[in-house]
């Protein structure tokens, strides 16, 4: 199952005239948050394959696609 990033993005920061004021931020401190972290845990990483993780997409959890957690080992 593919996903459509772009229609997931504009469902969380808007899209066109509606779109968030805090995007670029948002961007930005995750960008610095995950390449710190990477940085300060190289050995950071998934301990299954990623199609094995449990996501919540029945529909119970609310509209937003995603996981319940996202468990690593380092």
């Amino acid at each position: 199952m593919e996903r459509d990033v772009r229609r997931q993005i504009a469902f969380a920061f808007g899209f066109g005239v509606h779109q968030c004021l805090g995007r670029p931020l948002a961007r930005l401190e995750l960008e610095v948050v995950y390449s710190t972290l990477y940085r300060r845990v190289p050995t950071l990483c998934l301990p299954a394959p990623m199609d094995q993780l449990p996501f919540k997409n029945d529909g119970n959890d609310g509209i937003a696609y995603g996981m319940h957690e996202l468990p690593v080992t380092w």
